[in-house]
Order: C-alpha cells, then structure tokens, then sequence
C-alpha cells in the first residue's frame, strides 16, 4: 500500500464561532452556558510541528479499514508501539503498514494476509517514518464515469 508522498505539514485552522457576540450592547446571561467552539485540530493535532497529512493512494489495505482518498493524521513524535499502523519508508517509498512483534523482534504487517510481513532487521532498509494517529474516513464515495 502507497500513500500519496506530496505529505503537508498540519497547520493550525480553527473554525470562526458564528454565534460569536459583538462588543455592543448587554451581553447575554446564556453566554455562560455556551460551549467553546468546535476545534477539531486540538484534538487531532497536538504536536502541529510534527504532524502531516497523507491521503492513501490505492485500495490496497481496504482489510485494514483503509479506503483509496483516505486523509490519514501522521505524528511524527509518537514512538510507534505494536498494532500501530505507522507511515515507513521502503525501498525508497512510503507505506501504510501495521507494526507487530514482541520483545525480541517487530514486523511490519501488511492488512492483506497473503503478503509475507516484513521483519524489522539490518537486511531491510526499512525506517520508520511516523504513526498514524488517526484517519479521515469519507461516508461518501466519488464513483468514475464510464
């Protein structure tokens, strides 16, 4: 599985309260009851300096729950720990695989169970290169025109 390899640093955008008030005038007694608006980019993107967008590529790892369009939140400041799926460079390309192993030995696992995993050792130039914290999963999908 091939993510797309034009990755963009995650910036932060908060969303403009609409329900925002003005300056003038008596403010309300219900404004201390509202909540603070929504920022979805706290919560996905806690260390910003660290932390890209990728989107999948291919239908390859749809085992795995990934889907071709897939946005996936990559943070590059997690130390990746078994049953993560993590972002790794091999052979010179990025890849979307799932880290497995024990104390003595770690694998990366591809979703589809007939592809051999591939052992974490010095005769693969293999490097980690970030954890998927979370995907950005469409409910709605483009279908081609024939």
């Amino acid at each position: 599985m091939h993510v797309d390899p034009h990755s963009r640093p995650a910036t932060d955008k908060t969303i403009p309260d609409p329900f925002a008030r003005s300056a003038s005038g008596f403010p309300s007694p219900a404004d201390d009851y509202r909540e603070a608006p929504l920022d979805l980019h706290r919560y996905l993107v806690p260390h910003p300096a660290a932390t890209f967008f990728m989107r999948i590529a291919d239908d390859t790892q749809a085992r795995g729950g990934f889907q071709r369009g897939d946005l996936l939140i990559v943070d590059r400041s997690l130390t990746a720990q078994r049953g993560d799926w993590i972002i790794a460079v091999l052979d010179g390309e990025l890849c979307l695989q799932q880290l497995d192993g024990n104390r003595h030995r770690s694998w990366l696992c591809p979703a589809h169970p007939d592809h051999a995993r591939i052992p974490l050792d010095d005769e693969h130039d293999i490097r980690l290169w970030g954890v998927v914290s979370h995907v950005i999963h469409s409910c709605r999908r483009q279908f081609c025109a024939n």
